[in-house]
């Protein structure tokens, strides 16, 4: 009767006060069974008022007169365990179970806190108790599976599925458990039998057929592959993924040709949208790394069909734009990035990339505006902060700039190369405030994160030479710039350019000849300076032809164009 009444007590949840069983005869529980009872249910108000040692104490106290009290053990195991005392709480589980076995709450929580202890092999045996208390709980048997793979017995967790299927028959999930634990004992043969068991239960589901497919193609038995996913398209013509797989047998190394044979499922509209863009991914990464221009025809042709097909996708925007981008489309591009953004607000990278444009194209209005409209959605977007600033740096807008690249380095996190740019941008902001002190510390800092990167060496060299102090740092910092990057026109015009403020003409021209030599024959900067230092040589008519072909290489500052039209240097 007494184990009973403790029975019940302890699943009546949240109640206190003691009611004898319905039924119950006048006499049939002593006083000292009800005092007892009473105390039990003082331990357990002391309990959920969080009054650890308080409730122990009470325990304790019926378990000294009830000695196999398997609800008393029970409660203070969970005592124990709010305590953090697992071994504690481990102990009396132990005994709870001891004391009634047949409960399965006291199974199942003597199997968590072995689990908490490390002992992942007694909780398997205790749901392999409680699978022979309740043999159709399906849960027991996955559990029971679960630990004992914990407890590295992977063959005897295979049995376990086999009782359970046994039991409830041939499941997607326990076959795929067996599967993978097939896998990882290295049993390729008896993984690909589980995968052909779910095949046979299921014969008209291609997605068990896919599954069998690539796990074909996982372990090199292409032909096998092929042949089931012939088999998918006779279930299913208009299966897309075996057409793709199919397709790549006419691929070997011929990936145009390989691209092209997919136009077929591209053109399908009831094909995913994602499953093609998958396939083509891997190429796009390539063409962004080599620049192949017959792979970016290709794939330009692929998606632009996407475009026409999921024309209301930014997905298939997006992905254009990408393909258009690296094959050196940028105008292109630009619209179609625009064009994702309309759809899709959300993601990121393609802000990102848009901003990257506007920034190449030295389109400060739009970098600015465009990265303002990224940061409403993206507040604490690191880069976002440092393209406006770039943006405002181009506008002239310094100040603002400053703000923006403060923010920068503040959400960079430890983004060092987002800093590094940052500092550049500041260290040019203030050089245009005249806070020289500033704009030398920004590149100085830059220095430390990356010291011989060319864009700090040039920049930090060019804007000491352009207030002319201390050009001996200026000229060794070009020298670092020219070993950095040899043999091109800006590190080479660098060098020119601080020779040219220690008016040392001379000098200067000999590394603007080696600048024209390397590309700087393009390059209006480059032709002007040249221009400039042939005049401080006495070569007007030199100057003059050099600054002419500045203007027309796209020059187009006032003082040029003042140059050319007086034919003389001029502030």
């Amino acid at each position: 009767m007494l184990k009973t009444i403790f029975s019940s007590l302890l699943f009546l949840s949240c109640f206190v006060i003691w009611v004898l069983p319905v039924g119950a005869q006048p006499g049939s529980t002593s006083e000292g069974e009800v005092d007892l009872v009473a105390t039990f249910i003082e331990g357990n108000r002391e309990k959920l008022l969080g009054n650890w040692d308080e409730a122990l104490e009470k325990f304790e106290e019926v378990l000294e007169h009830d000695r196999d009290n398997a609800a008393t053990a029970y409660e203070m195991a969970r005592v124990y365990e709010a305590k953090k005392d697992l071994e504690s709480a481990e102990k009396y589980a132990r005994k709870a179970v001891a004391w009634d076995g047949e409960n399965e709450w006291y199974r199942l929580y003597l199997a968590d806190v072995f689990q908490k202890n490390g002992k992942d092999e007694l909780a398997a045996e205790q749901y392999g108790e409680l699978v022979k208390l309740q043999p159709h709980n399906e849960e027991f048997y996955k559990k029971w599976a679960y630990y004992l793979v914990r407890s590295s017995k992977p063959k005897e967790a295979i049995e376990v599925y086999d009782r359970l299927e046994a039991k409830m028959g041939i499941t997607e999930d326990v076959i795929r458990h067996k599967h993978t634990l097939y896998m990882g004992m290295g049993d390729h043969k008896m993984a690909a039998a589980e995968l052909e068991r779910l095949v046979q239960k299921f014969p008209n589901s291609t997605a068990y057929l896919h599954l069998l497919a690539t796990f074909r193609e996982q372990t090199g038995e292409k032909k096998k592959a092929k042949e089931i996913y012939r088999k998918i398209l006779e279930k299913d013509p208009t299966d897309a993924r075996a057409k793709i797989a199919l397709a790549e047998e006419t691929k070997g190394n011929d990936r145009v040709l390989f691209l092209n044979s997919l136009k077929p499922v591209f053109e399908d509209p009831g094909t995913d949208l994602d499953t093609k863009i998958k396939e083509i991914i891997p190429y796009v990464k390539e063409l962004a790394n080599t620049g192949d221009k017959n792979l970016g025809t290709t794939l330009l042709a692929l998606t632009s069909v996407l475009k026409t097909v999921h024309s209301d996708k930014a997905k298939a925007h997006s992905v254009m734009a990408d393909v258009l981008y690296y094959s050196g489309r940028q105008n292109e591009a630009l619209k179609e990035y625009q064009k994702t953004l309309e759809l899709d607000d959300t993601k990121w990278p393609v802000w990102e990339q848009l901003l990257y444009i506007y920034a190449d194209k030295k389109d400060f209005q739009k970098l600015v505006e465009t990265s303002d409209d990224a940061l409403d959605i993206f507040p604490n977007q690191a880069t976002a902060f440092y393209l406006n600033g770039l943006g405002l740096n181009g506008l002239g807008k310094y100040g603002d700039a400053l703000s923006s690249l403060q923010q920068a380095l503040m959400v960079a996190a430890r983004n060092a190369r987002l800093k590094y740019d940052a500092l550049i941008e500041m260290g040019k902001a203030y050089y245009h405030l005249k806070k020289y002190g500033k704009s030398n510390d920004a590149f100085e800092k830059a220095l430390k994160i990356n010291d011989n990167d060319p864009a700090v060496l040039k920049n930090y060299s060019y804007y000491l030479a352009a207030r002319g102090e201390d050009l001996d740092k200026a000229k060794d910092l070009a020298a670092r710039l020219n070993k950095a990057a040899p043999h091109h026109y800006v590190s080479e015009g660098a060098m020119a350019f601080v020779f040219y403020k220690m008016k040392d003409y001379p000098a200067a021209k000999e590394w603007l000849d080696l600048a024209l030599q390397h590309g700087g024959n393009d390059d209006p900067a480059i032709l002007e300076y040249y221009g400039d230092t042939l005049y401080q040589m006495g070569d007007t008519s030199g100057a003059l032809q050099y600054w002419q072909q500045a203007l027309d290489k796209g020059g187009d500052s006032e003082l040029l164009k003042k140059k050319v039209r007086e034919g003389k240097m001029v502030k």
